[in-house]
């Protein structure tokens, strides 16, 4: 049975079709993402070619932290299409809470597997991490503490990669960001970037009426990535209901205001 098939195993096989091209991302932001790609590609020469796993610790540990829709989840499955390996990924609010009790047998599952097979680990929905230790006034603050240490431990130890990532803006104290290679922020996207994104998503199946300022779209309304996608797939949807391939801008504004109430 295929591993990401065995519902008992905290982790899920993720990918995508999409190529470097499809993701519109800050240049800042992309020159820090290229350097993990510079490791996948690399690391192993330089550590063990070059000698220099003397002085570094092995693997390369990120975070990327930002709103829900900026690309964290797509960019990690870009570095694992474009270095041949799988990217598995774990949420870890669900192995917390449904695992109580088990979460370091789990977790010593998941790295022991990805060591061996060279897998990209991608921890969803990381923000517990990234909280201070709580007090131990009770058994359950106590296991929390020592379940997060754990953890961390081997997300320390891994030789691969591994990135962690989180919806919110956090505030990481230095002991902790010590830990990271690199720490990436991906914010929400600026109107040229926003326009990009606005251009990728309509192909020739499927466009905007040409009296459409989409340009103003971009300008007037500050969505993510994730956002734009759905808008557009509520558009497809609706044109092709009705036989044809044009969005008239009553489709796309009623995208719009949709997105926004979903995210409100």
């Amino acid at each position: 049975m295929p591993i990401e098939s065995n519902s008992t195993f905290p982790a899920k096989l993720i990918s995508t079709e999409m190529e470097w091209d499809d993701i519109v991302l800050d240049e800042g932001v992309l020159d820090q993402v290229m350097e993990i790609k510079n490791w996948l590609d690399y690391g192993s020469k330089i550590m063990n070619e070059w000698g220099l796993k003397k002085m570094i610790k092995p693997g390369y540990r990120a975070l990327f932290y930002g709103p829900l829709g900026t690309g964290k989840t797509l960019t990690a499955m870009l570095l694992g299409k474009t270095s041949n390996r799988d990217v598995y990924k774990v949420d870890l609010s669900i192995i917390v809470s449904k695992y109580i009790g088990e979460t370091e047998k789990n977790l010593a599952r998941i790295f022991d597997m990805a060591q061996d097979k060279e897998w990209i680990l991608f921890f969803d929905e990381a923000d517990a991490l990234f909280s201070k230790r709580t007090a131990t006034d009770s058994s359950n603050d106590r296991l929390a503490n020592q379940q997060t240490a754990y953890l961390l431990q081997r997300i320390e130890d891994f030789t691969g990669v591994v990135i962690l990532a989180s919806n919110l803006n956090i505030n990481i104290d230095e002991a902790f960001s010590r830990r990271f290679q690199t720490m990436i922020h991906f914010p929400i996207p600026q109107p040229e970037e926003r326009l990009q994104l606005w251009k990728n998503v309509f192909s020739a199946n499927c466009t905007l009426d040409p009296g459409i300022d989409v340009h103003q779209i971009a300008e007037d309304y500050e969505l993510t990535g994730g956002s734009i996608i759905n808008i557009a797939r509520y558009c497809a949807l609706s044109v092709v209901k009705r036989n044809d391939t044009v969005v008239t801008k009553q489709e796309l504004m009623t995208g719009i205001r949709r997105e926004y109430k979903t995210k409100a």
